[in-house]
């Protein structure tokens, strides 16, 4: 439903704060003609948005997962760089 109504922010929140990785597998896979937008939102908005570590933490091992590179060194230079609750986080 998210998908179809381009609901990607919400989509993103839900991944996130669900913490589900055989859903992120689903929304991470590549055949999904989603993916790229919703990675945009997580990465941009819903992170951005959390105070959890576990939340950080599940993201980046889905991003990992997905062998998503490019995208994971922008989330992490978003969460560490610019949210100084993670600046200090080690695991990230």
């Amino acid at each position: 439903m998210t998908n179809r109504n381009y609901l990607y922010r919400l989509q993103a929140r839900y991944l996130v704060e669900r913490q589900d990785e055989p859903l992120w597998g689903k929304v991470l896979t590549p055949d999904n003609k989603h993916r790229k937008d919703v990675v945009e939102q997580v990465v941009q908005t819903a992170l951005p948005e959390t105070k959890n570590a576990d939340e950080v933490s599940c993201a980046v091992k889905a991003f990992m997962t997905a062998e998503l590179p490019h995208e994971l060194i922008e989330l992490l230079e978003r969460i560490v760089l610019h949210n100084s609750g993670f600046a200090n986080n080690e695991n990230l």
